[in-house]
């Protein structure tokens, strides 16, 4: 399933509030409560760089994109934030 930019609070298990008035976050910080931010399972992160899941479990394993883990063990499972996710493929464009 893809997932599109203007997609309503609670659909597929995201999140979404509203914008933050404090300016720029911490890099590395969950967004502040009221930001515009979008949670995106692993399926929801594949679809949105449209990649497969061993190149997104590659890229989570080197840390070169970041996830944040929810629950602990076997049965936890990983979450991303839209923005990281298209901060680091904005970073990727080849200059020719």
């Amino acid at each position: 399933m893809a997932v599109h930019p203007g997609d309503g609070a609670g659909q597929n298990g995201t999140a979404r509030t509203k914008a933050s008035p404090s300016g720029p976050e911490r890099p590395g910080a969950l967004p502040a409560a009221g930001s515009d931010e979008r949670i995106l399972t692993s399926r929801e992160a594949r679809a949105f760089l449209r990649i497969g899941r061993t190149k997104l479990h590659e890229l989570t394993r080197r840390q070169v994109i970041p996830a944040y883990r929810i629950g602990e063990g076997k049965t936890s499972s990983l979450r991303y934030l839209r923005s990281d996710l298209l901060g680091w493929l904005v970073r990727q464009r080849v200059s020719g």
